[in-house]
């Protein structure tokens, strides 16, 4: 699906999306070697979300795993060292292909503290609000 195009076109009409930037912060104090699953961020029930990239700040190490609302699949094999996923605010990292995450879903998220500390995280997931209007 191209940015711009509808993944659901109601019966009988076409609609139209405005589109607006959009941040999603997932905030977690992790306590030492602390391990949590199926945490999350829920996507605002108003529109969809098309995750673009994903940038975050951290105290200590970590790893996590996303894993996409809607079929539960991860989206790597394994947690992922946060130096190989999380971007900075100047330089965040792309999501490719780009995730399209449905008005009132949620993105689940697995993480595991590497410090051995306590380790205060924000992962911010960048991306487009997609409102649907209908013509």
């Amino acid at each position: 699906m191209r940015l711009g195009e509808s993944p659901v076109t109601p019966p009988g009409g076409a609609i139209e999306l405005y589109q607006e930037a959009a941040y999603y912060a997932y905030d977690k104090v992790l306590t030492a070697n602390q391990e949590l699953g199926n945490e999350g961020i829920t996507i605002d029930a108003d529109s969809d979300f098309m995750w673009l990239a994903v940038h975050g700040t951290q105290t200590g190490n970590y790893e996590l795993r996303f894993r996409y609302s809607g079929n539960a699949r991860y989206e790597s094999n394994s947690r992922i060292r946060n130096a190989n996923r999380v971007g900075t605010a100047q330089f965040p990292v792309p999501v490719f292909p780009r995730m399209l995450c449905p008005a009132g879903s949620r993105l689940g998220i697995d993480i595991k503290d590497l410090s051995g500390a306590g380790n205060t995280v924000q992962i911010v997931l960048v991306g487009m609000r997609l409102y649907r209007t209908a013509r």
